[in-house]
């Protein structure tokens, strides 16, 4: 993984965004984490990943969070 840029997502209090970053750098990946609760992704970021990814859009969201119920967004 030598040289590779990977934007990383995460939360600092979050002791797995915290592992994932340190096997990262463990393996030769710089990326600095962007706190997800400070900058959030946009909505073009968000169409790339998923157009990219290939994988449906519920799976770029927390379902199981509180905001993702409350919001009935598993309806739309």
């Amino acid at each position: 993984m030598a040289d590779t840029e990977v934007l990383f997502i995460g939360y600092p209090k979050c002791s797995t965004c915290q592992k994932a970053e340190k096997f990262l750098r463990a393996h030769g990946c710089a990326a600095p984490m962007r706190d997800i609760k400070t900058q959030n992704p946009t909505t073009d970021e968000l169409r790339t990943w998923h157009t990219r990814s290939g994988r449906p859009l519920k799976r770029f969201f927390n379902t199981s969070g509180m905001v993702y119920r409350d919001r009935g967004l598993k309806d739309k």
